[in-house]
């Protein structure tokens, strides 16, 4: 039942990854209720010793790893606001 509901939650994550505007709010929520979630299955040993943990455990580095690269989209994003930015203000200046 855990590992289940670990799995849909790991498929809405990848839905919301997936979307031109991402709902930050939407996207800490589950990202919290991930977290509970895995904590709850380490407490079954029976859990932590199937195959599907393991599964859960991969689905777990991807979701580290799309969060890293969302992280440099919106750093490489705010850069380029900023040149932006100062080059408006650049040419405000020489009007």
């Amino acid at each position: 039942m855990l590992l289940q509901q670990l799995e849909t939650l790991d498929q809405e994550l990848q839905y919301l990854y997936q979307e031109k505007d991402i709902n930050f709010e939407q996207l800490t929520v589950f990202l919290s209720n991930r977290e509970q979630l895995l904590h709850q299955c380490m407490q079954v040993s029976e859990i932590v010793h199937s195959t599907e943990w393991q599964t859960a455990i991969a689905r777990t580095e991807l979701i580290v790893d799309e969060m890293n690269q969302l992280g440099q989209q919106f750093a490489l994003d705010y850069q380029k606001l900023n040149h932006a930015k100062k080059s408006v203000q650049l040419y405000r200046k020489f009007q």
